[in-house]
């Protein structure tokens, strides 16, 4: 198939240049997406995927110098638009999905605000036209509460939900390009399918070009025509997706493949660096006495309130759910988003309050001894901070430690999570979103938690890093007999890691039992649904 060149880049590179140093982010890099074509390009956190998606609307900060032999969109000179040309490029020609919707909404404007503006700008509808149709967006991304979504603040929604929304916003003016980054992170598998759908089906209906950057091998199985695969801010593989997955021939590509848990025995260790590593087994973990009880958890939202401020009607996100988690075990959670996993996980935490029921931990663990990874990790860590004092910030409650005791205590974090110690005087800005998560995963860890609950913790990681995360959880586990809440809709992770999986719908448990079981024989019809729906990788 031929298709029309909607981007073509030959030769780019990037450079963030600073007075203290010079940094490469890109070099050399060429790919084209083509009319009505979907373009995938997939690597690790740092690899410059993202980097390559804001260069195309010139979105990198000052100190970013971009070359290349050619830069064009629609065969427009990227490189030469003036900024009236570029506030005319964006939006309405081309559209991006930012990989963390949280910080890309603007917290202060419901959504409908947002959404509409878009639309305002960009087009001549009237207000009432631009409501209309971005109800009708929003049904399309399978909302099931179009008005309470369209009335609510960004905050008040789930991460998949927020995701969902960037997602309509991005196809509202209709765009000959659609940038995603990262744009099914957030969903479960069942939204996920139907919204990929939905991108494949308008690409050839109206020849959109879709550059999809994506963590998810799965995925761009999935949908992708085209996939280049980059390292180190270079492409280093390149070729039709299914080609390239199926056979692929660099050793980095190689490498991908065999992080992934699909296909890998419960619990063992995942292969990082070396294709041909061999899968060492595990012993099943050992578990104790109950260590968290939950029982009949109730949790309601007001959705609307009268005068005086007193709610008139409510919201239900989580629905009489019981369930404990033994000593040593990993309990997953796994539900579409907006199911009330994230509401039940803050309620353990002490951030959100039930409206019933109650929830207890054992006897000799206390608040200090439960911590959490939250979703997104741009929104849970301090912009005004470097990484060593964000990691350490816990370990000042209890004590005054020295400033040279907490930068060698983030020294010790970073390895364990991946990170490099060199880059602990960073702000937060200014790493990757897999970076970021990495990084709140090492603040949760410095405190020794007996319980942590883990809240889409590799959801913003690629492979070998998600592979890394893995390998390192069941490693403490092992060690510190660790226990588990992992909230999750990727089901090969959790099948990967769990003991036990309970299966969330509506606010209510649906189905629980053995991972194995749920998983290999389920019988609840939204956990067939769920499984049906996964993204299958082709090799």
């Amino acid at each position: 198939m031929t298709y029309e060149p909607a981007l073509r880049i030959e030769n780019l590179s990037v450079s963030f240049v600073s007075p203290d140093e010079a940094h490469t982010a890109l070099r050399g890099i060429s790919l084209t997406v083509g009319a009505g074509e979907i373009v995938g390009v997939a690597g690790e956190s740092g690899s410059g995927k993202s980097v390559t998606a804001m260069s195309v609307l010139r979105l990198l900060p000052a100190q970013a110098q971009l070359k290349a032999d050619k830069f064009e969109v629609f065969g427009r000179d990227v490189l030469a638009l003036s900024a009236p040309e570029l506030q005319d490029l964006r939006g309405a020609h081309v559209a991006i999905v930012f990989q963390e919707p949280m910080t890309a909404l603007n917290p202060v404007l419901r959504i409908g605000v947002q959404m509409t503006d878009v639309l305002l700008r960009h087009t001549t509808m009237t207000p009432g036209e631009a409501e209309t149709l971005s109800l009708d967006l929003l049904r399309d991304m399978k909302i099931d509460d179009p008005a309470r979504t369209f009335a609510s603040y960004p905050h008040e929604l789930s991460g998949g939900m927020r995701q969902r929304v960037m997602i309509a916003m991005a196809f509202s003016c209709r765009p000959r390009l659609i940038i995603a980054d990262e744009p099914t992170t957030a969903l479960d598998v069942t939204v996920q399918a139907q919204i990929l759908s939905l991108l494949r089906a308008r690409a050839q209906a109206t020849g959109t070009a879709v550059l999809l950057i994506s963590h998810d091998l799965g995925v761009i199985a999935q949908v992708c025509d085209r996939l280049y695969v980059m390292h180190r801010g270079e492409v280093v593989e390149t070729g039709p997706a299914r080609a390239v997955l199926r056979r692929p021939q660099h050793a980095y590509t190689r490498q991908l493949l065999a992080a992934l848990p699909e296909g890998k025995a419960p619990r063992a260790r995942l292969s990082v660096h070396e294709p041909q590593a061999a899968v060492a087994p595990r012993a099943p973990a050992a578990t104790g006495a109950p260590l968290l009880t939950v029982a009949h958890a109730t949790i309601r939202y007001p959705r609307t309130r009268d005068l005086l401020g007193r709610a008139k009607d409510f919201h239900t996100a989580v629905d009489d759910v019981s369930f404990t988690i033994n000593e040593g075990e990993t309990l997953s959670l796994v539900g579409e988003s907006g199911c009330g996993k994230t509401s039940l996980a803050s309620a353990i935490v002490g951030l959100t309050h039930l409206t019933s029921g109650r929830i207890e931990t054992r006897a000799d663990v206390g608040r200090r001894n439960v911590q959490i990874v939250f979703q997104d990790p741009q929104g849970s860590l301090d912009p005004r901070w470097p990484a060593w004092r964000i990691i350490t910030e816990p370990l000042t409650i209890a004590g005054r430690p020295t400033r040279e005791d907490l930068r060698a205590q983030a020294a010790i974090l970073c390895r364990r999570v991946g990170l490099d110690p060199a880059v602990m005087e960073r702000k937060p800005h200014e790493f990757s979103g897999g970076q970021r998560q990495r990084l709140a995963i090492a603040r949760a860890l410095s405190v020794e938690p007996k319980l942590l609950i883990l809240d889409e913790p590799t959801s913003a990681l690629d492979v070998s890093i998600q592979a890394q995360i893995l390998n390192l959880l069941l490693d403490l586990q092992d060690e510190k007999k660790l226990t588990y809440l992992f909230i999750s809709h990727n089901v090969a992770v959790v099948r990967h890691i769990s003991d036990r999986v309970a299966v969330m719908k509506g606010g209510r448990i649906v189905e629980e039992g053995a991972t194995a079981t749920v998983f290999d024989r389920p019988t609840h019809p939204y956990t067939r649904e769920l499984l049906a729906a996964i993204p299958r990788l082709v090799v």
